[in-house]
């Protein structure tokens, strides 16, 4: 996949994630621990927000942004697991059954995102090093996604 296009779906997506009703809705039924996990994702949401902009050049690079931003996401995604315990697959959830299937792998996957983060965070004041570094981290938050979310059905709107 061509970079540009590559940074366009990632730009929708942390965009969808932001504004997306089925999100509010969706958030809105959730209690206890996967409420946690859900507010836990909204805010490494908008920690990508703000990496995105900058990585893109639609903002001015801002090197204690960027490292508030990259910690924000090191340190949740070390909770990450924690919040996914057996048992927690009813009510209103996102997360995939491959979650307590493959606990390795999302472990991995998480631990992945965290390395990714904190690479952005020793690479705060290199602009130059932001935007691929960036497209790794968004990397990661895609590929855990394909893996142990379940995926959301569009919502029909009227004509």
């Amino acid at each position: 996949m061509p970079y540009k296009t590559f940074v366009v779906i990632l730009s929708l997506f942390v965009l969808t994630l932001s504004i997306d009703p089925v999100s509010v809705s969706a958030h809105s039924g959730a209690k206890g621990i996967v409420k946690e996990r859900m507010e836990l994702m909204k805010d490494i949401g908008k920690a990508m927000k703000i990496l995105g902009a900058m990585a893109r050049g639609k903002v001015p690079l801002d090197n204690a942004k960027v490292k508030a931003a990259a910690d924000s996401i090191a340190r949740h995604g070390q909770k990450i697991p924690a919040l996914f315990p057996k048992g927690s697959t009813k009510g209103v959830t996102e997360a995939g059954p491959r979650i307590w299937k493959d606990p390795e792998g999302f472990q991995k996957s998480t631990n992945e995102m965290v390395d990714a983060a904190r690479n952005i965070t020793e690479q705060s004041e290199n602009a130059a090093a932001l935007k691929p570094a960036y497209r790794r981290l968004g990397k990661t938050c895609s590929a855990c996604h394909k893996l142990y979310r379940v995926k959301k059905k569009k919502m029909e709107h009227p004509r």
